[in-house]
């Protein structure tokens, strides 16, 4: 199938959706749930992989840290990741601008593509503003929790070491674990540790854009596949200037380019109403880099700094009968 055309395929509504308080809370809830798993991945794996470059010469010999001395910092790591990122989930809904979340991006992703697979027509009859009530919008909403129990962990674990692995909180909990935990090893090894950490800042470096640089690079051959055998599919983007992970974004993407004049994705950004858009992609420097193009007589870019990009799991469902409208989308203009 294919090609997804969003002025044909796509809602005739954009992403501009109130959320009650109820349905924030279930929000929270399924980000919640992988809380624990997410921070149990990269973003713990990146400070062990910087605690065994660590290395001190004892008579002769390079000597790394001692897996104590490791499990021991990561442990004090782990509890203050999960308190920032369990803070972070709760904030969802509190964000300056979004007093109760505004959107259902992953919902709008997911039933758009459903919509397209069933050949069902999403014309003007099916609705033009964002349906916060009834059966088009009760679908979108249980589609916005499917994405979240496919896809949440994964954000989680990206906004982890985007926005809080950096965070100085996180270097001096680990610092002060490391003190600690070299103090009571002792011994000539001990010392020498003890004279490494006062000169070398392990945390100084840690996550940020850099970090989700290699990560997006590893994605993109997944989309590209992804593309070439289906006519469109869900990917996950988070933004520099997200203060939850509900602050970040779930799109369509339709098509890419990827040769010698440079590399883009386009995509159907639900923010946009039926629009499509491109997004040159520059994988080539210290992090990412996106630059949304302008729509001819559509919305400007409404989003943030794109640092991070993901091939989203979907797996489709069939919407109610009530949403077959009689019309095909042989009706409608391709363009």
């Amino acid at each position: 199938m294919g090609p997804f055309k969003p002025p044909r395929d796509a809602f005739r509504f954009d992403n501009n959706f109130t959320l009650t308080d109820e349905q924030v809370d279930q929000i929270r809830q399924h980000y919640r749930l992988f809380v624990d798993l997410a921070l149990g991945a990269s973003p713990l794996e990146l400070v062990r992989d910087a605690l065994s470059e660590l290395g001190v010469n004892i008579f002769g010999y390079r000597v790394g840290l001692p897996d104590v001395v490791v499990d021991a910092v990561l442990g004090n790591v782990l509890v203050v990741l999960v308190e920032l990122l369990v803070d972070a989930v709760l904030a969802i809904g509190k964000e300056i601008g979004h007093p109760l979340g505004d959107g259902r991006c992953g919902g709008m992703a997911f039933s758009g593509y459903d919509f397209y697979l069933l050949d069902w027509t999403v014309d003007e009859d099916l609705g033009t503003t964002p349906p916060n009530t009834g059966v088009l919008g009760d679908y979108i909403f249980s589609r916005l929790l499917d994405s979240l129990d496919s896809n949440a962990l994964k954000f989680l674990e990206w906004f982890a070491i985007l926005h809080l692995l950096p965070l100085a909180r996180v270097s001096t909990v680990g610092n002060a674990a490391l003190v600690a935990a070299i103090a009571l090893l002792g011994g000539p090894i001990g010392e020498a540790f003890a004279a490494l950490i006062t000169v070398v800042n392990v945390f100084g470096d840690l996550g940020g854009p850099k970090s989700l640089l290699k990560k997006s690079k590893e994605e993109w051959p997944k989309i590209k596949k992804q593309l070439d055998g289906q006519a469109a599919c869900p990917v996950g983007v988070l933004f520099a200037g997200s203060t939850t992970p509900f602050g970040d974004h779930q799109i369509l993407a339709v098509n890419y380019e990827d040769d010698a004049s440079g590399t883009a994705l386009i995509v159907w950004d639900n923010r946009d109403g039926p629009f499509q858009r491109r997004l040159e992609i520059d994988f080539t420097g210290d992090e990412l880099n996106v630059q949304p193009d302008s729509i001819p007589g559509g919305p400007d870019w409404s989003g943030g700094d794109i640092k991070g990009i993901f091939l989203e799991q979907y797996s489709p469902q069939q919407p109610p009968e009530s949403l077959h409208l009689p019309l095909t989308k042989s009706l409608f203009p391709s363009t």
